[in-house]
């Protein structure tokens, strides 16, 4: 199996049982870890490559899919707020400003309706087809030797991020008519792309995963009734979209949302990348063996921390876990960052690999 067929039968009742090994799955490399690490990984590196460092790097090491951005359908014009120190700032749909001379970001500024509708009236959707088709087809061409996992912005995630966690706090509880239309709004942005990419291209995209943390470490954001009451109906538009384009939908989320996960299902989603902290896999696979499960590496701990016997005690456990259900994609929870030992990707790769084969 190459790597496209890998990941795609884990999603298909029938090629599952033809699968050759668990796939393995990377959301992305920091550039940081890749600036430390590329003359290491690609002077050991034989094969064909791609010439662009985001998917060439997780090839060498051996990943079978990356997480990968296609073209927007909107642009928006910024509008101008105070920052409550007197400053003018400008900001876009996510309600964030960029910090001077830096690329992080602050805020969020998004508090009243009016600053809401005039974000809403800046906003225009744009045919990008044309560009949209040719990334896809650059995908496609490297898909056999590493998967691009198409991805699209989310709601709750934007929601909170976007007023800042405290108005938030207070809005949420309220069930205020701001937080509201801001759900519709980021709802609206979502749905925006994912109808560009699939009138662009069909269901050539294969996969999309929706980027929405909805959890800490040890507990999720949002209680599963709130999240169905508040998000579930977006949700369940959201997916009919991309089921009824014959596309596969999965969610991504950091931290531990194990009491979401049935809302989830409940929802449309086939599947969730993540599986952070407290999360157990014996519990997950137990009580949703029809769900799809990408992620579940620890790199809390694990991956920058750990032996090379504790990185393979480590997989050999996940795949006592989850390997026998064939729904399993193995992958750090989240990003490789700089503090991981690149001896310590190739040992839980490599681990993966040995370790994840199937008796076809």
């Amino acid at each position: 199996m190459n790597s496209c067929e890998r990941y795609l039968a884990v999603y298909d009742d029938n090629e599952r049982k033809k699968l050759d090994r668990v796939p393995t799955h990377v959301q992305y490399i920091r550039e940081e870890f890749i600036t430390q690490n590329k003359e290491k990984i690609l002077n050991s590196h034989n094969e064909r490559l791609f010439n662009n460092l985001y998917f060439d790097i997780p090839f060498a090491l051996k990943f079978d899919s990356v997480f990968a951005p296609f073209p927007l359908s909107f642009k928006i014009k910024s509008v101008k707020v105070y920052d409550g120190t007197g400053k003018i700032v400008r900001i876009k749909e996510d309600g964030q400003s960029t910090r001077r001379k830096t690329s992080y970001y602050e805020g969020g500024y998004i508090n009243n309706l009016d600053l809401l509708n005039e974000l809403s009236a800046n906003l225009k959707e744009i045919d990008n087809s044309e560009i949209i088709k040719k990334t896809i087809t650059r995908y496609e061409k490297i898909s056999p030797y590493i998967f691009p996992v198409l991805t699209v912005d989310g709601i709750f995630d934007r929601v909170w991020r976007s007023m800042g966690m405290s108005n938030f706090s207070y809005h949420f509880k309220k069930n205020t008519t701001l937080y509201r239309e801001l759900i519709k709004f980021y709802a609206h942005f979502t749905q925006t792309n994912l109808r560009g990419l699939i009138n662009a291209t069909g269901k050539r995209g294969k996969v999309i995963t929706i980027l929405d943390d909805v959890a800490y470490k040890d507990r999720s954001m949002i209680s599963p009734k709130r999240w169905e009451t508040d998000f579930m109906p977006y949700y369940k538009e959201l997916n009919s979209l991309i089921s009824d384009a014959s596309m596969i939908s999965q969610i991504h989320t950091d931290g531990d949302v194990t009491e979401l996960i049935s809302s989830f299902k409940k929802a449309g989603f086939q599947g969730l990348q993540g599986f952070e902290g407290g999360c157990d896999p014996f519990y997950v696979n137990e009580h949703h063996p029809d769900f799809v499960i990408v992620g579940f590496g620890d790199v809390s701990y694990t991956l920058p921390y750990g032996t090379q016997d504790q990185i393979e005690s480590h997989v050999k456990e996940l795949m006592t876990a989850l390997k026998e259900n064939r729904r399993f994609i193995i992958g750090p929870s989240t990003v490789i960052f700089k503090e991981i030992p690149i001896e310590n990707v190739r040992t839980f790769v490599n681990a993966a690999i040995k370790y994840g084969k199937y008796n076809c």
